[in-house]
């Protein structure tokens, strides 16, 4: 038998060895190996073999190499050099298009569909349905997905098209559409659970995680591998249950530097951040290789506890102590541990040394600094330079928009807001997902479309009398509308989070916990009014906003106000 090609990066050597050995022309299918080697390093050169020795499943094998390859797009070319095809073309095709559709166009893939209708399989097997759908997932298309799906005879929708189902949503940022769709399934693997690990995550739906942890621990079919282990330990992090990500990680046998940088980037985000560098310490000591995101999770826990000086001699040491050269991503970790503690100055002097291009992300965490510390001058020049980058960037014009409101500079929020628009620009609406018994509930600011509104305005009616009572007067300087003061405190008053946490007050007892996800930064007023509500209503009140963990209780935030 030849040697496999699939780690061969010079196929020549090969093709000579099969040729002295008499083995390319004894069996046409040793051509296929070398095909899918050679088409790696050389289209051409894969081109003259297959012509030498054409058969269906060397060029299969090829076009599946080039599918994965840094030029995806080489496989359309390939198919259609072909003389005949069989249906065993179109999987390896379809992921080509996939990665073609998710960077550029779909119309490789739309061409494709076209071919199979061309060749009478309006209704093709299995496993090209699957690639079908996967594709038009890749391509943003999810309507032709779907139809995909429903199209096909109920007896022919095994798991793996459900699956690529539940991966079309997920891809697609439809996490409440991935946990109703499992609700249909009749049958679960590996893939149905990591899909579904990874929709409670992003919702902090952390009462059917722990159902399908429960799940996995009575079931005998599907064994908890690595990449289980760390979901697990993902989506309880996410969600804010540190302790059962604690149990997880102590009980997963085979740890890798993913499970780890997991943990560590866990802790980090839950104000736990003495607690990450403590574990990052352990796995030095333990010998365990790291890499880069593992230190990107490890400055971040600097930023958010403040540790300037660590973080700094983290990053210095890189190169040094792990023998990695910062990224771009680690920069930003280090702009943002200066400009959260308040050293713009600082901040500004990194981006402008640092060796690599400075990008948008890195502009954009002292730009978040800038507003935190309320430095306008430095936001604006920090915004324009965001903008020179990037135009589209919602941010920087809604920072710009802010500051020109809090100056009552109202002409120039309308023009900004007029650019926005002339642009196609959008500030995404506040909004925050709450679960109670396993149904995950969307509150957008000012929502009255629950069948509870009343009784939710109600509650929010009762917080606010109470914190009056402690002399609270609602921060309505966030607001960026030209209206009077009293509808400033109205409109602050129905934040997307005040809805959220007055619906869990309605559906709680005292002591239990409510736990929220917000899309955007919880703001200074709704900050404080959680931690006043944690200690009057009795209740402990995890909000995960887009940059980390609040864990309110007794009247105190896990952040100490530092974030």
């Amino acid at each position: 038998m030849p040697p496999a090609a699939s780690t061969c990066s010079n196929p020549k050597p090969l093709h000579a060895r099969l040729l002295r050995s008499g083995a390319l022309f004894a069996a046409r299918s040793a051509a296929a190996p070398l095909a899918a080697a050679a088409s790696l390093a050389s289209l051409p050169y894969a081109l003259s073999l297959l012509r030498a020795h054409p058969s269906t499943f060397s060029y299969n094998s090829a076009i599946r190499a080039i599918s994965r390859g840094p030029r995806p797009h080489l496989a359309i070319s390939l198919y259609r050099s072909m003389l005949s095809h069989n249906n065993y073309n179109y999987p390896p095709l379809l992921a080509a298009c996939a990665r073609i559709a998710a960077s550029s166009s779909s119309a490789a893939g739309a061409a494709v569909h076209a071919s199979l209708f061309r060749r009478g399989l309006e209704s093709p097997e299995r496993f090209i349905r699957a690639s079908l759908l996967s594709f038009y997932a890749a391509a943003g298309d999810l309507p032709a997905a779907r139809q995909v799906f429903d199209l096909s005879p109920a007896k022919h929708r095994d798991l793996p098209l459900w699956n690529s189902l539940l991966h079309a949503y997920l891809s697609n940022g439809l996490y409440v559409q991935v946990l109703r769709l499992f609700r249909r399934m009749l049958d679960a693997d590996e893939v149905t659970l990591l899909a579904l690990l990874s929709a409670c995550a992003h919702l902090g739906a952390l009462h059917t995680g722990r159902w399908l942890h429960a799940y996995l621990a009575r079931t005998c079919c599907i064994p908890i591998t690595k990449y289980l282990g760390t979901a697990l330990l993902n989506m309880y992090m996410r969600c804010g249950d540190v302790q059962s990500a604690w149990s997880v990680f102590h009980a997963t046998r085979h740890k890798d530097v993913r499970t780890w940088t997991v943990m560590i980037a866990g802790l980090a985000v839950n104000g736990f951040s003495t607690d990450a560098l403590t574990l990052f310490r352990e796995m030095k000591d333990r010998g365990i290789h790291l890499d880069s995101i593992t230190l990107t999770a490890v400055l971040s826990a600097c930023a958010h506890a403040g540790m300037v000086d660590e973080g700094r001699r983290i990053l210095h040491r890189m190169s040094v102590d792990h023998h990695l050269q910062p990224t771009i991503e680690h920069y930003g970790c280090a702009v943002h541990l200066l400009g959260r503690a308040g050293r713009l100055e600082e901040a500004l002097a990194l981006i402008r040394a640092v060796p690599l291009k400075a990008d948008v992300a890195l502009w954009g965490a002292l730009l978040v600094a800038c507003r935190c510390h309320k430095n306008v001058e430095m936001g604006q020049m920090v915004a324009m330079e965001i903008l020179r980058l990037d135009p589209q960037h919602a941010g920087a014009w809604v920072f710009l928009s802010n500051v020109y409101a809090a100056a009552g500079k109202w002409d120039l929020v309308q023009e900004v807001r007029s650019s926005m628009k002339e642009h196609g620009i959008h500030k995404p609406p506040g909004s925050s997902v709450v679960e109670l018994d396993g149904v995950v509930y969307e509150f957008f600011s000012g929502d009255h479309s629950h069948p509870q509104s009343d009784q939710i305005y109600a509650m929010l009616d009762e917080i606010g009398k109470t914190l009056s009572l402690k002399g609270h007067k609602p921060a309505t300087k966030g607001v960026t509308f030209d209206i009077d003061e009293e509808d400033k405190e109205v409109c602050i008053s129905e934040h997307s989070e005040k809805l959220a946490v007055a619906f869990g007050l309605l559906n709680t007892r005292r002591g239990d916990v409510i736990r929220i996800v917000k899309n955007l930064r919880i703001c200074e007023d709704c900050h404080y009014v959680m931690k006043v509500i944690s200690e009057v209503y009795d209740r402990v009140i995890v909000v995960r906003d887009r940059n980390r963990f609040h864990h309110f209780k007794n009247g105190s935030c896990s952040c100490l106000d530092y974030w």
